[in-house]
């Protein structure tokens, strides 16, 4: 039984390390793409609000990217 705690106490001390780093990595990279994302949504409401600037009318509770496809639809057809 000592020999298995023995084993127990220094595997978690080998892998707690290597789990803080994973959670890091993990955190880093979620934030990357939430600035992504962010990069995305401003781009498409200013998209959107151009759009709008040339008198394409926008529907009530129209999300921006429902604007852009139906402004493009309308173009094409």
């Amino acid at each position: 039984m000592e020999g298995f705690y023995q084993a127990y106490s220094t595997t978690s001390q080998i892998m707690f390390p290597i789990l803080v780093f994973i959670l890091v990595l993990i955190v880093k990279d979620l934030t990357r793409y939430s600035k992504i994302s962010e990069k995305i949504k401003k781009t498409l409401n200013e998209i959107s609000e151009d759009i709008a600037d040339t008198g394409f009318p926008r529907n009530a509770g129209e999300k921006d990217l429902d604007m852009i496809i139906r402004f493009i639809k309308s173009k094409i057809s």
